[in-house]
């Protein structure tokens, strides 16, 4: 019988890595890494390429990708992800070996090997290798995410790996109904709260953008790259905001990317209304005067850990009439979270004057969005907790046990191992 083992996202927050083992042989699910307080990457439980069957990425975060080219540093799996997903991690997994590489057991020759071994996946194909087959869903996470179901010896497993189940600019809700599952391994990353209704947010997130522009000052909006940046610019496209929008960072190079990629984003209109009216930001020259006028600038990094967000906060803290607006999650430790918590910005502790708040864009699902997508899938008998902290995932562990007919609810922990 096939086995599952958690070489990673037992009862923590990223660093993805979930094996399925049938008959000394694995097909791996993801393969990323978190970070220290100091930067530094750490990594996913160990597993030997040579038993691999195969490698699926779900998705272009480092979170889920940021350890696999380590496995290509001598002969590697055949790896698979749609073509979209493929295409950020190559510009992701670059960027990490620029910022972090003298701690990385890869290089950019890595990259290329394992990029090299890929085949590009479609949403609703199966795909056979060796015992294994498996078929990538739409998960609607990011532009080119996937939720994978896999089958072997008889068992059906679904990975749902990140997932959302709402509709937003650049995508639109998982499409899981129906699916037949004995297993399924959820993300539990919310699975304590509840999202506000995203039109709620984009309201309340376009009303605040407004009063702080229109009252003579600049909205700074700190923005995860893939996505997150993205989407913040298609809010603002879609209501035909008139002030000048600046992109800067990887934000602008990702964009670039979804609009070569249209299939795969549900408004390609809006993302390409976006790129053609709003300002690239392509040197310094632009980035010195991209604040000094009302309006609003969407840059990497999302947390103000660095990239170009972090060089704008520090100009632009000091004045009163400006905004620092953020969209993404802030990790404990990080500049954007010091700024939510003290009004302070970075070691220097600079004062923070300008306008904070904190605006829910989430592209993960929540507990009740959670309730209804395993509602929506067929036969489970088991239910499997990773991608949440242990305080998450009892709160989420409890609700399925009360309005579901599950009664195998598990959260297993690093290097744990399920037998089916």
């Amino acid at each position: 019988m096939p086995k599952i083992k958690i070489l990673g996202s037992g009862r923590e927050v990223g660093r993805a890595a979930i094996l399925i083992e049938h008959n000394g042989r694995g097909l791996l699910l993801d393969y990323g890494v978190n970070f220290d307080d100091e930067d530094k990457p750490i990594f996913p439980g160990d597993v030997r390429p040579r038993d691999l069957e195969g490698l699926v990425l779900t998705h272009s975060h480092l979170d889920h990708i940021g350890a696999a080219p380590y496995l290509y540093v001598s002969e590697g799996p055949r790896l698979f992800g749609t073509r979209l997903t493929l295409h950020v991690s190559r510009l992701l997994l670059y960027d990490m070996i620029k910022l972090n590489g003298a701690y990385l057991p890869y290089d950019e020759r890595s990259v290329e090997d394992m990029l090299g071994n890929a085949d590009n996946i479609e949403y609703g194909k199966e795909y056979t290798i060796g015992d294994f087959a498996f078929k990538p869903l739409y998960s609607g996470h990011i532009p080119g995410s996937a939720s994978i179901l896999v089958e072997a010896a008889g068992k059906r497993i679904l990975y749902t790996s990140d997932i959302n189940v709402i509709e937003a600019k650049l995508v639109g809700p998982a499409r899981l109904d129906g699916v037949k599952a004995d297993v399924v391994i959820v993300e539990s990353t919310y699975g304590d709260t509840d999202h506000p209704p995203r039109r709620a947010s984009e309201d309340r997130f376009y009303d605040a953008v407004r009063e702080v522009v229109e009252g003579g000052g600049t909205v700074l909006v700190p923005a995860f790259s893939v996505s997150r940046g993205q989407e913040i610019a298609m809010v603002l496209a879609e209501r035909d905001f008139e002030y000048p929008v600046w992109l800067d960072g990887m934000v602008r190079q990702v964009a670039e990317i979804y609009a070569a990629n249209p299939k795969f984003i549900l408004n390609p209109g809006l993302l390409m209304k976006a790129l053609s009216e709003f300002r690239i930001v392509s040197g310094w020259q632009d980035r010195r005067k991209a604040f000094k006028k009302p309006g609003v600038v969407i840059a990497s990094a999302g947390m103000l850990k660095g990239g170009p967000s972090l060089y704008y906060a520090r100009r632009m803290a000091a004045n009163p009439k400006n905004g620092i607006f953020m969209v993404s999650y802030q990790a404990p430790g990080t500049p954007g979270r010091s700024i939510l918590e003290e009004g302070v910005l970075g070691e220097e502790r600079i004062p923070v004057l300008a306008r904070v708040e904190w605006f829910d864009f989430s592209s993960h699902i929540d507990q009740s969005g959670i309730i209804s997508l395993l509602k929506g899938i067929n036969g489970v008998e088991k239910v499997v907790l990773v991608h949440g902290d242990p305080v998450a995932q009892e709160a989420l562990k409890s609700r399925i046990a009360e309005e579901l007919d599950i009664t195998e609810i598990e959260t297993p922990g690093f290097l744990d191992t399920i037998e089916l």
